[in-house]
C-alpha cells in the first residue's frame, strides 16, 4: 500500500481551473520534489493533501485511508507542512510555538513537548531563542524553527512550500541543509522549490506540474539531463 496516493485531483476556483486531474502516488522514504512555472498549480497541489485547500473533486488517500474521512486534526498529525512564510505565532515564545499542537491536541504531556522541543532546538544550535519571539529572529532562524515544529509531531510525511524563497543566501544554505539532514535521516518528503542543484541532489523523483497537470516525472538525473517534453526543455533551459 502507497503512503499517498492522489486520484483525478481538481482544484477550481471559479471559472479558473487549478488543478485539472492530477493523479500521484508516493511511497514512504521517497523525496519528490515538485517543479513548474508560477501559478502551475504546485502550491495548490500540496495544500490539497494537506487539506488547507479543500479538492473539488478527486480523492487524496493517505495509508489507504480516504483523508476526507479522516478527523482532519489527526490527519495532520502525519502530514507536516513548512510554508514559505514560516507562520510562526507573533506573540508566542519560540517554545510556545513549538510545544502548542503537540499539547493542545494532547499528544504529549506538557513536559514531554518541551524536552523534545529542547531536543530539536539543541539540534538546530537554536536552544538560546526558545524564550525569544519570532521577532527577534532572522528568516532562516524563523524557517528552521518552522521546520522542527513540523517535527515535533512526528509526520510521516513532510511538505516544503517553497521553504527558501523568502530568505538571504545564507539563510538558505542553512535551511537546505537541515532539510538535506531530514532527508538523510529517511523522512519522507516532498518539496516544492526553485532552487534547481538542490533539487537535483535532494530528490529521488522529480515532478513536473504545467497549467494544474503533471506533464513529465522521473528520477532527477534523467529529468534534469535528458527531459522527455519540449515543456519541460523550455523550462530548463530558462531556469539552469
Amino acid at each position: 500500500m502507497s503512503l499517498l496516493s492522489v486520484v483525478n485531483l481538481r482544484k477550481n476556483y471559479g471559472e479558473n481551473k487549478v488543478l485539472r486531474g492530477v493523479n500521484f502516488v508516493m511511497e514512504e522514504g521517497e523525496r519528490v520534489v515538485v517543479l513548474g512555472p508560477s501559478g502551475s498549480g504546485k502550491s495548490t497541489f500540496l495544500r490539497s493533501i494537506n487539506r488547507l485547500e479543500e479538492p473539488t473533486s478527486g480523492d487524496v488517500y493517505f495509508n489507504g485511508t480516504l483523508i476526507t474521512d479522516k478527523n482532519i486534526r489527526k490527519m495532520r498529525q502525519d502530514i507536516g507542512m513548512v510554508f514559505q512564510h514560516f507562520n510562526l505565532i507573533n506573540n508566542l515564545t519560540i517554545m510556545d510555538n513549538l510545544i502548542l499542537a503537540p499539547v493542545k491536541l494532547k499528544l504529549m504531556k506538557r513536559d514531554e513537548a518541551i524536552k523534545r522541543a529542547k531536543q530539536l532546538l539543541r539540534h538546530i544550535g537554536l536552544s538560546d531563542k526558545a524564550d525569544a519571539f519570532p521577532a527577534s529572529l532572522s528568516g532562516g532562524q524563523k524557517q528552521r524553527i518552522a521546520i522542527i515544529r513540523a517535527m515535533m509531531m512526528r509526520p510521516k510525511l513532510l511538505l516544503f512550500d517553497e521553504p527558501t524563497s523568502a530568505l538571504d543566501p545564507e539563510s538558505i544554505g542553512e535551511v537546505m541543509s537541515l532539510i538535506r539532514e531530514l532527508a538523510d535521516d529517511g523522512m519522507t518528503i516532498m518539496i516544492v522549490t526553485h532552487e534547481m542543484s538542490f533539487a537535483r541532489e535532494i530528490a529521488t523523483r522529480v515532478v513536473f506540474i504545467d497549467e494544474g497537470k503533471i506533464i513529465e516525472e522521473g528520477e532527477p538525473e534523467i529529468f534534469f539531463s535528458h527531459p522527455k517534453t519540449p515543456r519541460v526543455r523550455e523550462f530548463l533551459e530558462k531556469v539552469l
